[in-house]
Order: structure tokens, then C-alpha cells, then sequence
């Protein structure tokens, strides 16, 4: 069923989202019920990985880094990641040759059940909440059914509350650590978006690792410098024009926006930041796994800006 939420407030701003067992989908995604329960009944190879993250971590970018890796190949793959998607069409999925790279934004008890019992390898991709935040907003404000009208400051309150595609970062994120600790005989590992940012080499070799393949430093690297936000934007911009903009304003594809790891500090004031952090040591304290850039960020200055160029605060 179609609902709108309404930022809170004198918050400007509203997004209209499909929900369906609790879920918030896009609301251009047609007949969920059906392609939920075809999604429950996929078949996954025991060769199969899957890509689990929030929406706007990097699925896309680290689609095109396993694909390569599994491929043993430097060339970036012709097709598109969100084909992969299982909640957003498992048909084309089915369509495909294993080995297979998937990707969901889904919870572990929600994932096909062939891919819980036979254990397919899970990467689960972590990004900072802020820049997931940031990348989000601009991402929606595209979308033509779920289209968001407001100011960043209420996408912002709507974000914090939860009432967003997909939900709760938040939770998603505990829940994620719950499968790990719950499940440690299933292969799961946990990438952090600014960690691969940082040093892809290493990241991209644990991965590599992690997936069991015998790939050689030298493509490694190649492979790094090959899925550079700037080289993968220009490769997948043609295709995605083409296969994907008439879902989007201007007939545009969105996806392939900046792609660094601090562009939320554009927008975050010091106050949203400081109010920000606040609520993630909160609703976070227990985890594990803990973003050194919110818990610890090792200064004083978080480089905000003092005002959002729609002049509001959190």
C-alpha cells in the first residue's frame, strides 16, 4: 500500500513510499507481494555472493569489484548491478549462469531461504550514516513516484526516524551484526565503504580472500584503479541513460553522483552533526563494530559547515 510521511514539525518535506510487511520499497516497483514471495522461492547456488547493505553504501561500486574479482578480469562488467537486486526483480536473476554476484538491501530473515541454508558467501557493505544520509536525499529527490520535495534538513529528521526507503539505518545496521553473531558458521564479511576508500587495495585483497579466489596483486590494483568512481560513472553512463532514466526526473539516471567519502560535511551543520553523533553513540553503544569517524573522529573540528545552504538546523 502507498503512505506518505511528512517531516516532523515545521521539518519541510514528504516522501511516498510502497509498504509491504513492514518494508518501505519505491513506490514505481510494481506488484511487491508477487515478486516477494517469486524472491523467497529463488534458488541460489552454493557459488552464489551476495552484496547485503543499506541503500546508498556502495552495493553498485563493490557489485563491479567482486564481479571482476570472481571473473579474474579487469574489464568492468556491461551489465548493470541493479539487475542483481533480488527484491526489485529475481526473474532476470534466475536468468543468469552461476556464479552469480546478488545484492539486497534486505534483512538476513528476509533473504531467500537458498541462500541462508546453503550458505552462500555475504558481503555486508557499511557506510557512514551521514553520507548515506547525504547521498540518499539527492538519490530520491530523483525519483519520479517516491519523489522527495523538501529541504535536507527534513529528509534529514524523516532519515533519523527511520521513515525512508528501506528503513532504519540504525536498525539495519544492529540487525546485521545480530546474523553475525547468531550465525557464525554462515561466511560473512563486513566492508567498510571508507576503509575500501582509503586503501581498495586492501580491502579488494581481503575480499578476495574472504571469497576464496586466487587472484594476483597486479590485477588487484588494476582492478582499483579500474573501479574508480570516475572511470566506472564514465563506462555505465550510456547504459544507464538508456535502460534506466525514464523512472527518474529529467530521464536522468542518478546513481553516479560524487562517490567520495565526505561530501555530507557540505551539508551537515555543526549542530545536525553534533546532534547526529549524539544519537549514534546512543542507539549504537552496544554494537561491536563501531565507525571510528562518529565515535572517535580524533579532533575537535568535524569540518560541517555552520549553515546548509537551505539555511536550517536539526
Amino acid at each position: 500500500m502507498l503512505k506518505t510521511f511528512v517531516a516532523d514539525g515545521d521539518f519541510a518535506g514528504s516522501i511516498t513510499i510502497k509498504e509491504y510487511e513492514g518494508r518501505y520499497f519505491p513506490a514505481s516497483i510494481p506488484d511487491i507481494p508477487s515478486q516477494w514471495k517469486r524472491m523467497q522461492s529463488f534458488d541460489a547456488n552454493d557459488n552464489d555472493v551476495i552484496i547485503c547493505s543499506y541503500p546508498k553504501s556502495g552495493f553498485h561500486w563493490i557489485w563491479e569489484v567482486v564481479t571482476m574479482l570472481i571473473n579474474n578480469s579487469s574489464s568492468i562488467s556491461k551489465d548493470l548491478p541493479a539487475k542483481y537486486n533480488l527484491e526489485v526483480g529475481s526473474r532476470k536473476v534466475e536468468e543468469t549462469p552461476p556464479p552469480r554476484v546478488l545484492g539486497s538491501h534486505l534483512y538476513y530473515e528476509q533473504l531467500p531461504a537458498s541462500i541462508r541454508l546453503k550458505q552462500c558467501k555475504i558481503i555486508n557493505v557499511v557506510r557512514d550514516p551521514r553520507a548515506v544520509a547525504v547521498s540518499s536525499f539527492h538519490f530520491f529527490t530523483k525519483i519520479k513516484e517516491t519523489k522527495w520535495t523538501g529541504s535536507w534538513a527534513g529528509y534529514l529528521n524523516l532519515f533519523l526516524n527511520g521513515k525512508v526507503l528501506f528503513n532504519d539505518w540504525f536498525q539495519h545496521t544492529q540487525l546485521w551484526e545480530r546474523v553475525r553473531q547468531n550465525n557464525p558458521d554462515h561466511p560473512i564479511h563486513v566492508l567498510f565503504y571508507e576503509d575500501a576508500k582509503q586503501n581498495p587495495f586492501y580491502e579488494f585483497k581481503r575480499l578476495a580472500r574472504f571469497l576464496q579466489l586466487d587472484v594476483k596483486d597486479s590485477l588487484i590494483r588494476t582492478i582499483a584503479e579500474k573501479t574508480k568512481f570516475s572511470n566506472i560513472k564514465i563506462s555505465k553512463e550510456a547504459a544507464v541513460r538508456h535502460r534506466l532514466g525514464n523512472v527518474f526526473a529529467g530521464n536522468t539516471y542518478p546513481l553516479y553522483r560524487k562517490g567520495i567519502e565526505d561530501d555530507w560535511k557540505s551539508y551537515f551543520t555543526l549542530q545536525q552533526n553534533a546532534e547526529f553523533e549524539q544519537i549514534y553513540k546512543e542507539r549504537m553503544q552496544y554494537n561491536k563494530l563501531q565507525l571510528k569517524s562518529i565515535v572517535n573522529p580524533g579532533n575537535t573540528d568535524t569540518g560541517c559547515v555552520e549553515e546548509t545552504r537551505y539555511g536550517s538546523k536539526l
